[in-house]
């Protein structure tokens, strides 16, 4: 995906991301026919992850940092509300094969309810994590690494 939109990014890159925990691992997905073995399938939130890193790391973070600034409640985050979003359509489809009545309704009502509680947690857990790490474009002074390519003479 990045090479079809000429952006710089090498697999072993993403492999030391990947051992880092800095992006998900990939599920292993077989691929049709005798012997043709299986390719990794990454989630769209490691695109997103390496976006992110790639910003920081251009901002002169060290991958280090990156890990225990930035990313350190991130892929817990993303898992409850992955799993909370999947549990949601669960309960939805099957209070939808309920016979028509006042019970269903009351069942759509309480789940109405729970999708509201599940945003809040969301939305609490969010605005904790940024109390507790600092914004991600803020600059700090440093000192030593590599020139900014406007640096350069």
């Amino acid at each position: 995906m990045f090479s079809e939109h000429d952006v710089r990014f090498s697999e072993a890159n993403l492999r030391r991301y990947v051992q880092l925990g800095l992006v998900p691992r990939s599920r292993r997905i077989g691929q049709k026919g005798k012997n043709q073995g299986s390719r990794g399938v990454y989630p769209i939130r490691a695109v997103r992850r390496i976006n992110l890193i790639k910003k920081l790391m251009a901002e002169r973070y060290t991958l280090e940092e990156i890990q225990d600034k930035f990313l350190a409640f991130k892929d817990d985050i993303e898992t409850l509300d992955e799993a909370s979003s999947t549990l949601l359509v669960r309960f939805e489809d099957k209070i939808a094969a309920q016979a028509a009545g006042h019970r269903r309704d009351r069942l759509f009502d309480e789940l109405r309810a729970v999708r509201r509680a599940a945003a809040e947690l969301l939305e609490a857990v969010h605005r904790l994590e940024k109390l507790l790490i600092p914004a991600a474009g803020a600059r700090r002074p440093r000192g030593g690494g590599v020139a900014d390519p406007t640096e350069l003479l």
